[in-house]
Formats: structure tokens, C-alpha cells, sequence
């Protein structure tokens, strides 16, 4: 009886302190961009999202965060999204024409918003709802 009562206590004790396992399904995945993935996405009609990002902006960083926030919203699902390294991929940024910190949302196989400099939820949300209606 009492290895029964420490067995118990011990397997109590192991589920309380393990992590939960929460599954979540992220609304969209960043992807790193890979221009015949990302025209493919675009030319489907499909919502799509392309952030150029420099991993040394203050301001990428803070719009980084707003996205990271916002990609679980059910809204969303259906975006696919891709991220353009600033610093690696110089041939982007120049055929986007776009400095860092900036969204293109694509819906329909156009482009229906561009945005630059806006880190804010509310910003990039502006960007994330006119891809996704």
C-alpha cells in the first residue's frame, strides 16, 4: 500500500511539473522568401504577405513581434507569408523597391497594400486584413 501511495505521489508529482503540451495551429507560418515559391503564391490569387526584414532594425524587430502576435488569429489562415532577409537578399529588396520594415500584401494576384515603418499590431493588422479579405 504505501509503494502504491508513493508511486501516485511520484506520478502526481512528474504531471505537475512536466510542461503542457498545447497545440496551437498557427494561422500562417513565416516562411523564408524564395521568389518562384512566393510568385507561384501570388499568381494563385491567394493572400500573401512579404515583410523585408533586417535582423539588426529596431523597427523590424518591433514589427517582427506585431506579427508574431497576430499570426494565430483564425482571420489569418489563409495567408501565406514569407520573409525577405534585408542584408541577403539585396536583389529582393531592389526589385520591391522597399526599404527595411516593410509589408506587401497581395490578394487576387495584385498587390493591395504596401506599408513601411509601421511596427505597431494596428499597423501591420491594417496590412494582414486587406490580404486576407
Amino acid at each position: 500500500m504505501n509503494t502504491r501511495r508513493l508511486f501516485l505521489a511520484l506520478l502526481g508529482a512528474a504531471a505537475l511539473s512536466a510542461p503542457l503540451a498545447v497545440t496551437r495551429a498557427h494561422a500562417f507560418v513565416i516562411q523564408p522568401y524564395n521568389e518562384a515559391a512566393a510568385q507561384k503564391a501570388i499568381r494563385s490569387g491567394k493572400p500573401v504577405v512579404i515583410e523585408v526584414y533586417a535582423s539588426w532594425c529596431p523597427i523590424c524587430l518591433a514589427q517582427a513581434a506585431s506579427v508574431d502576435a497576430l499570426k494565430d488569429k483564425p482571420a489569418y489562415r489563409d495567408i501565406t507569408y514569407y520573409r525577405v532577409d534585408f542584408d541577403a537578399q539585396k536583389d529582393v529588396v531592389k526589385a520591391l523597391d522597399v526599404p527595411r520594415a516593410t509589408l506587401i500584401a497581395y490578394r487576387g494576384g495584385k498587390e493591395v497594400a504596401r506599408q513601411s515603418w509601421g511596427p505597431t499590431q494596428e499597423d501591420v493588422m491594417n496590412v494582414l486584413m486587406k490580404a486576407s479579405q
